[in-house]
């Protein structure tokens, strides 16, 4: 189905007609049709021996309820293919639409070249990977407002890639989950001075498993929700500001308070410092397992390990200690014996904690696999890609609109109905679930001057030839503009 109609433009048509005609199966380029039709979704691999099967790639997951995203999971190339099929326009209008598109897509990058910018300059003060001369020094104030001039842009680019913000109480309900990989851990927050944490594209697996009720012959299968992406924003407080609280909250003075701070801290590298800002993203995350990317994770025995471990540990060391008393007995009579007895028991307990490391080495050999298989970038590369994501969701975002638009004048009220073909151009072209974001997307292109909205609430959308012509004005003037991104403070 095309998102646009194959006759002539005309003014007062319902947006429901926009969608009536079907496209022409003969399209010139039928392969391109074919490799896109399967949501793109990159795979870090298996999260176990066993098999997968991906679903719903858009999906949040609320609950048990799965819910569709604003995450578009196509690539720009592929949807301007489908937009631009020649039977979709009249006669000479397929290039002068993909003229306007190549606009449209420089403009965007245009833009997020000059937020990345604004981005790297909020975030050096608070890089961990700086490797210039600090040329300004701030106030502790100014530290505090620079931190909030960085999350806040950090929020609105996130935001812009379509990731979704993780509240507390979320992050709660996630915490307490069970591990896909048997892992029991846990996280201390208050050792943070800030944590944000954003997803994108949740959708599910299944995880093969053997149990002990098959007697570990047979395989079952579990379902286990995936964070496709995430990203981490870290900030520790500092030791003082932590010792303080663990003061008050353990009643303790200030040498073990400081004590008790170190030990908690242990976890954590030497150049971790509560100077920095820490950025992370990921993929392929098991939601059950979020925990994994923090740097103070502890891993814990879960109770049936403890009881398994305990059972096999203490029945054996119990049959030891009965069967060394009795021979201990013989010391006076038979010392050599004794002796031997006593080896003996040394053996059986050294065995038995040798279980206990075996299976703690087993916890950590998993959490350092996963961790190096879903890794995406880190501090400044994560801006970096960051920026790129967020740039290709908003062509997207405005290219599906725009191809609805221009055919006629559009009433505000009958954006619904627009929101609604979209969802459904994108289900039947590429069998995705899409929650499209019909008012942001219309704001821009609103901004950037290709749509205009009279008194009655009527929405006009430029041609493709005046949308390419108004856009390339649009980029001299920003190359003559050339202003600084703000006055606010920045570090040098």
């Amino acid at each position: 189905m095309s998102i646009q109609e194959q006759s002539g433009e005309q003014a007062g048509t319902t947006v429901s007609d926009a969608v009536a005609a079907s496209t022409d199966p003969s399209h010139d380029n039928p392969e391109i049709e074919k490799q896109e039709t399967v949501p793109e979704v990159e795979d870090a691999g298996p999260i176990s021996d066993g098999a997968e099967v991906a679903a719903q790639p858009t999906t949040a997951l609320v609950g048990e309820e799965l819910k569709a995203e604003t995450f578009i999971p196509v690539t720009r190339f592929a949807l301007i293919e489908k937009l631009c099929k020649p039977q979709s326009w009249p006669d000479g209008q397929t290039a002068d639409i993909r003229d306007f598109f190549s606009c449209l897509e420089a403009i965007r990058n245009l833009t997020y070249t000059k937020r990345l910018m604004e981005l790297k300059q909020a975030y050096l003060p608070f890089s961990p990977d700086r490797d210039t001369v600090r040329a300004l020094e701030f106030t502790p104030e100014q530290f505090a407002t620079m931190q909030e001039r960085l999350t806040r842009l950090l929020g609105t680019c996130l935001e812009g890639a379509n990731y979704k913000l993780i509240t507390p109480k979320i992050l709660e309900e996630i915490f307490e989950e069970k591990s896909a990989y048997g892992l029991d851990l846990e996280v201390d927050l208050d050792e943070f001075d800030e944590v944000m944490i954003y997803s994108r594209g949740a959708t599910v697996k299944s995880h093969e498993y053997r149990s002990w009720q098959s007697l570990f012959l047979r395989k079952r299968t579990e379902t286990v929700p995936i964070f496709q992406r995430l990203f981490l924003l870290l900030k520790l407080k500092s030791e003082a500001v932590r010792m303080r609280e663990v003061m008050i909250a353990e009643d303790l003075d200030e040498p073990k308070a400081l004590k008790r701070v170190r030990k908690l801290r242990r976890m954590l590298p030497d150049q971790a410092s509560s100077d920095f800002v820490y950025l992370k993203m990921f993929k392929q995350i098991p939601r059950a397992d979020l925990q994994m990317m923090f740097p103070n994770t502890k891993v814990r025995f879960r109770l049936k390990d403890k009881l398994f471990l305990g059972v096999t540990a203490g029945g054996g060391t119990l049959a030891s200690v009965i069967a060394t008393a009795s021979k201990v007995a013989l010391i006076f009579s038979n010392p050599i014996k004794a002796i031997g007895a006593l080896v003996g028991l040394a053996a059986v307990i050294f065995r038995q904690v040798k279980k206990f490391l075996t299976q703690k080495n087993q916890y950590m050999m998993t959490l350092a696999q996963n961790l190096y298989f879903h890794n995406l970038a880190d501090n400044r590369g994560v801006l970096t890609l960051l920026a790129d994501r967020a740039e290709e969701e908003d062509v997207k975002e405005e290219m599906l609109l725009y191809a609805l638009l221009v055919r006629g004048p559009l009433a505000r009220t009958e954006l619904d109905e627009a929101k609604t073909a979209i969802e459904q151009f994108l289900a039947e072209e590429f069998a995705i679930a899409v929650a499209f974001d019909v008012e942001d997307a219309l704001e821009r292109l609103m901004n950037e001057g290709l749509v205009r909205e009279d008194a009655d609430g009527v929405l006009y959308t430029l041609s493709p030839t005046e949308g390419a012509a108004h856009l390339r004005q649009t980029w001299s003037k920003y190359l003559e503009r050339n202003t600084p991104p703000s006055g606010e403070a920045v570090a040098a």
